[in-house]
Parts: structure tokens; C-alpha cells; sequence
């Protein structure tokens, strides 16, 4: 996606460290996922996106959801690889707990950062034709954000919420922005169904990222998420069964995302994590 402004409203999500992934690596893995779904796929998100519910209920067929890495630390620093969840399956608007697609791999932490059991994870739905591009030369400053639905200032525990951007004076910290792709209806989902990842697969499907292993990547999601008590069907109404795009090599897109990560480590002196889908 091109993007050389800033746009008045968007949805905007802060990632953080999930499981000790690396930004490159769920850059890469991002992009097969786009690929398995014909253009679409999942980014996790701990929260409810805050004015979400009104861009629903304009009928807008699509939003603008823009990314960037937190600027601090997690409060939970070095959570286990082996404390974590992979999510199998979605709730729609009847209620209805539905499986999500085959190729989908949408992870986090089993706890949070208070120390109590994970209940709910949510995910934004996302759309982009286009190969993904990872990095931009914008920035943004969270004190120049409102909330669309209040017109209040983003709260510091705020990850996600749709926010209108103000030309305004602000301070030096300013968040990069690492990926913008386009929200499509139901803009997010609730998910269901998590079983606990063992520490063995998730570095499995890890290095079958890091190396460019597609075929070994597709079989290790693919089994991981083939449990007989989780998958029941497809999920039509969801995303629609799509044709996989040929696997094109990913050397691109890698020295891409490892360029956008030098630059912010550059401003930040530690490499940024996103979290984990």
C-alpha cells in the first residue's frame, strides 16, 4: 500500500513482544498468510479496538489500519516461548463459535501482563491485494491522536482504537509506522478455542520463516491446527475459500522489513517486536 500522508482517521494498534518473536520474522509470516488467504489474514490484538463499532455501523466496506512498534519495554519482560496459546476459532454476531481457516496461525501469551490467565484475544481482519510493504517514512505522536468516538486523548494502556490525527505541536517521541493495510468487514473478530503451543512447534514454524521454508511451514501450521476437538469445516462466511498465490521468493520483502528494524533500532538501541498473530 502507498502511503505519504497521514490519513484524518485510522485504525491504529501498538504491538509489543509476544512470545519472543522477532519483527522480521512476523513481517515474513504475515505476508504467507496474505498469500495462503487470497489477500486477506488475521493480526492479533489483546483488546477490543475502542470506535470500532462506529465504523461498523457507517457500512464502510473497508478502514485504514496503520502499525507501529511500542516505544517501551513490555511490562512483562522474557515471557516463556512455552507459555502460549494458538487460537482455533472465531465467535460471528449469532454467537456462533466457527473455525478459523486452515492456513490462519494467530498466537499470544497465556497470561497477562498482571500475572492472571488470558480469557480473550480478539483480531483485526486484513486485507491488502498487494504484496506487503513494511516500513514508511511517517511518523506519528500519540498527543496529537484522539479517539474518534469520544474526541478524548489515547489513554498509555491503549493498544488499538480508531483515532483521528490533528496537526498540532508535540514532543520527540514519535512511533514509526511499520505496516498500513486496509480493514475489511467485520473489521475484527472475537476469538475462541485456544490450546496451549508447545515451545518445540512455535520455534518449528519460526525457523520455517526465518529460512523461506514454505512448504514446511505450511504442513507445520497445518497440523498444529488440524487438532480432530478444534476443526469442524471451513469457515466460508469468514473468509472465502481462496486460490493460494504461487509462493514468490521472500528475499525482498526480508532485507525490506530487516532495513525498516535497523532504522528503528537506530532511534530506539533495542529491535522492535510486533505481536504475534
Amino acid at each position: 500500500m502507498q502511503l505519504t500522508q497521514l490519513p484524518r482517521t485510522f485504525c491504529w494498534t501498538k504491538t509489543g513482544m509476544e512470545a519472543g518473536e522477532d519483527l522480521v520474522t512476523i513481517m515474513l509470516r504475515k505476508e504467507w498468510e496474505r498469500r495462503l488467504g487470497g489477500g486477506r489474514f488475521l493480526w492479533g490484538i489483546a483488546q477490543v479496538p475502542r470506535g470500532i463499532g462506529g465504523v461498523a455501523a457507517s457500512r464502510s466496506k473497508s478502514a485504514l489500519a496503520l502499525f507501529s512498534p511500542r516505544l517501551t519495554k513490555p511490562r512483562t519482560a522474557g515471557r516463556r516461548q512455552s507459555n502460549v496459546l494458538l487460537w482455533n476459532a472465531w465467535i460471528d454476531a449469532t454467537g456462533q463459535v466457527r473455525p478459523l481457516p486452515s492456513y490462519a496461525f494467530v498466537t499470544s501469551s497465556a497470561k497477562l501482563a498482571s500475572g492472571k490467565r488470558r480469557e480473550n484475544y480478539y483480531a483485526l481482519v486484513c486485507s491488502s491485494p498487494n504484496e506487503l510493504r513494511f516500513g514508511y517514512n511517517l511518523g506519528l505522536q500519540a498527543e496529537n491522536l484522539r479517539h474518534v468516538s469520544s474526541g478524548k486523548r489515547l489513554g498509555a494502556a491503549t493498544s488499538t482504537a480508531i483515532v483521528a490525527h490533528q496537526s498540532a505541536p508535540s514532543s520527540d517521541k514519535r512511533y514509526p509506522v511499520a505496516l498500513a493495510v486496509s480493514l475489511e468487514a467485520p473489521f475484527y473478530v472475537k476469538l475462541a478455542q485456544p490450546i496451549a503451543l508447545k515451545a518445540r512447534d512455535l520455534a518449528a514454524v519460526v525457523n520455517a520463516t526465518r529460512i523461506g521454508d514454505f512448504e514446511a511451514y505450511v504442513d507445520l501450521v497445518r497440523r498444529l491446527r488440524n487438532s480432530p476437538s478444534i476443526e469442524r469445516g471451513c469457515t466460508q462466511d469468514l473468509f472465502d475459500i481462496p486460490t493460494m498465490e504461487i509462493c514468490k521468493p521472500l528475499a525482498d520483502l526480508s532485507k525490506q522489513a530487516a532495513r525498516f528494524v535497523a532504522s528503528v533500532v537506530g532511534r530506539q538501541q533495542r529491535p522492535p517486536q510486533l505481536a504475534l498473530f
